[in-house]
């Protein structure tokens, strides 16, 4: 599986195991939030989109100073205490009695997220090699997929159960927590401290200037901006189209989940095992396009009618190529000085493509509906990346090896 071959094992599995609960921490807060239970419905519409639009500003404003930190000082300290401040967060949501206290939370939750995503990337870069690289990182996109299906789902299904909402949220606080010293105690450090006086500023000149970071703008931005969609629109989708069960809705989302899950453990092993990221970063491009486009532009019955379903988990499998081979990327360009700083680049992409698909989503859904409002935007975001990719240089190395 690659996590023997590094050398790492305890630390690389601890690792997703916090990803895991930091993740299901911040779902099952957006879960919470979105119900009619938490103050009185009052963040059930807009409200939700502005936390959802707070959250990755914060990440952004925060996250290049915690790469560029993580490079200087190390990472397990920004590590755990990203786990702290989210489990902070998670508790003050649960408090809260106002809007604009939830408002105000959710740039703590963005600060932890970008502490915490650009040192856990890092920690995976430093045990990672050109053998293995894609692997570890596609685990970590498992355990960030796990969190939030796991977030969501137990928040919506413990909710309708007639869990308090608060009793949720500090739950969550809890486990975050818990998982911060889990951290101080079993993660070890993975980046070697120089003596040396570091800049921080010159690391994040030095990442910036990198022609070949500049080139991925085009192609993770209309990515994650495309993820941002449908995340922000699945619900309203699936409530005002789709007329189908609860089982259905159950067995859609397992062939989904499950094939892509297989998509990112196998695409990840092709791709460190052919030393190639950009064909599976195309494939995975096309794949996650397609699904897309189905989801919105194809009614759900004729899927069932047609026999069109069983392109789903296909779509789902080959959608499992991009995570692994984009991070793998990502990894294979920077260097270990200047490495916390190029995983904090990763969260500028990610947080930007948060705000840009939620509301060129909105834009599109209102001037033209599902079809073709939706339907073009996909395509668009879609083409964009997958003609960006031409530009993108193969940075892994086809016969040395990293000890």
């Amino acid at each position: 599986m690659g996590l023997r071959q590094s050398g790492h094992a305890l630390t690389l599995i601890m690792l997703y195991f916090v990803t895991l609960i930091m993740r299901a921490s911040f779902y099952v807060t957006i879960a919470v939030i979105s119900s009619e239970v938490y103050m009185a419905g009052a963040l059930t519409d807009w409200g939700v989109a502005v936390v959802l639009v707070i959250y990755p500003i914060a990440e952004l404003s925060t996250v290049s100073f915690f790469g560029s930190y993580s490079d200087k000082i190390g990472r397990k300290p920004i590590l755990a205490a990203s786990l702290f401040i989210t489990a902070a967060a998670a508790f003050l949501f649960g408090v809260a009695h106002v809007e604009i206290l939830a408002f105000i939370f959710a740039g703590l939750f963005g600060i932890g997220a970008a502490s915490k995503v650009t040192t856990t990337l890092s920690m995976i870069a430093d045990c990672s090699s050109e053998d293995n690289r894609a692997r570890l990182m596609g685990y970590y996109d498992l355990s960030t997929l796990m969190g939030l299906a796991g977030g969501f789902g137990l928040g919506i299904i413990l909710l309708e159960l007639g869990f308090a909402p608060n009793l949720l949220l500090f739950t969550a606080a809890g486990a975050c927590a818990l998982a911060g010293v889990m951290t101080l105690v079993l993660i070890k450090e993975t980046r070697v401290i120089s003596h040396e006086e570091v800049s921080i500023m010159a690391l994040l000149k030095e990442v910036a200037r990198d022609r070949r970071i500049q080139k991925m703008l085009p192609v993770y931005i209309p990515i994650i901006s495309l993820y941002g969609l449908v995340i922000s629109k699945t619900k309203k989708i699936v409530e005002e189209y789709f007329d189908i069960t609860a089982t259905d809705l159950i067995l859609l989302f397992a062939m989904l989940g499950i094939s892509l899950v297989i998509g990112i453990i196998i695409m990840g092993h092709l791709s460190d095992h052919m030393r190639k990221r950009r064909p599976f970063i195309v494939f995975g491009l096309i794949g996650f396009g397609a699904l897309a486009y189905m989801l919105v532009a194809v009614p759900f019955d004729t899927l069932w009618a047609n026999g069109l379903w069983i392109l789903l988990p296909i779509l789902g499998f080959i959608a499992g190529a991009f995570p692994p081979a984009a991070m793998a990327y990502l990894t294979d360009i920077s260097s270990a000085e200047a490495r916390g700083s190029t995983m904090g680049v990763y969260s500028i992409f990610f947080g930007s493509g948060m705000i840009i698909g939620p509301l060129a989503g909105q834009l599109a859904y209102s001037m033209g509906g599902l079809f073709p409002g939706l339907a073009v935007l996909v395509i668009a975001l879609i083409a964009i990346a997958c003609i960006g990719t031409y530009f993108l240089e193969e940075a892994v190395p086809t016969s040395e090896k990293e000890i």
